[in-house]
């Protein structure tokens, strides 16, 4: 009888944070004759979204939505058991250091690390789709801006100011980084996908080309207006962004974004040289 390794990630956990777990996870898993299983926590990391509402089915992965007082209570668990009841099925929590013989489960990405580091091989991150409703508008919106042509600009303003992850919710850090991307010509298409009102407008006022997907920033703070992280329509338009950014020509990105694995050979890194030449690319010329 096929084994199963289960995992599921802490409620506050984004998509990136749980598609990398699921993605160590499934590499132990392919290695050593596991199905792979994730439990999806409908929670606030996710705007309260199920699974399939943001993605299409991942090959060769079940999974299962959980509510948020599910996942809690699942999470209880792992700190006071050695097994885990999840069905009619019981598994061993994994602990580090121990290789799983049986059915289990594994609790969130340090764990997660940790069992793929008893695996010889190197993994791979596994690269999630947005689903079928969010890919026609996707294809739309691509075909119309010409976002092949484009230049995307990925920036992730981090708001924990306590956290080294830069820039964050403090205006001389926003300056900066519009300061950075200044340097690029004025006249280089571009697609930006930003969380922050002020680095949107400050992009848009630089480039003469620039295409974004219209948003509301209804999150008001000290240095600025952002997306609210815990609303769907947000969430929704976030996977949508990431699907444009990996269409674009060239991808400038700070901070990091779902599936970015996907797009290293086309990033580019300060002093962003390669970019000025993108307008030499654009069909026609």
């Amino acid at each position: 009888m096929q084994r199963t390794a289960l995992c599921a990630a802490v409620p506050s956990s984004g998509v990136r944070h749980r598609i990398v777990m699921l993605s160590n996870v499934k590499h132990f898993a392919d290695l050593n004759a596991y199905d792979t299983q994730l439990l999806w926590g409908m929670t606030s990391g996710v705007a309260f979204c199920r699974f399939e509402e943001l993605f299409s089915p991942i090959p060769g992965i079940a999974v299962t939505n959980l509510l948020p007082h599910q996942l809690w209570e699942l999470m209880q668990s792992t700190r006071s058991n050695r097994r885990l009841r999840v069905g009619e099925k019981h598994y061993e929590i994994f602990r580090p250091g121990l290789k799983p013989k049986t059915d289990f489960f594994c609790w969130d990405i340090r764990n997660s690390i940790a069992l793929k580091l008893l695996s010889p091989t190197p993994g791979l991150l596994i690269t999630v789709r947005p689903s079928a409703p969010l890919r026609r508008e996707v294809a739309g919106f691509v075909h119309k801006n010409r976002l092949t042509e484009r230049l995307g600009i990925r920036i992730r303003v981090e708001e924990n100011i306590d956290k080294t992850r830069k820039p964050r919710r403090i205006a001389r850090e926003l300056d900066n980084m519009v300061a950075s991307l200044a340097r690029i010509p004025w006249y280089v298409p571009v697609f930006v996908a930003t969380d922050s009102q002020y680095i949107q407008q400050m992009v848009a006022s630089h480039f003469a080309d620039t295409a974004y997907w219209p948003k509301e920033f209804d999150l008001q703070e000290r240095t600025g207006r952002y997306v609210h992280r815990q609303d769907k329509s947000a969430m929704r338009t976030f996977v949508k962004e990431i699907e444009c950014l990996c269409q674009c020509r060239k991808v400038i990105n700070v901070a990091g974004f779902l599936n970015d694995h996907s797009v290293r050979n086309k990033t580019i890194s300060e002093p962003y040289s390669e970019a000025a030449h993108l307008h030499l690319m654009r069909r026609g010329n």
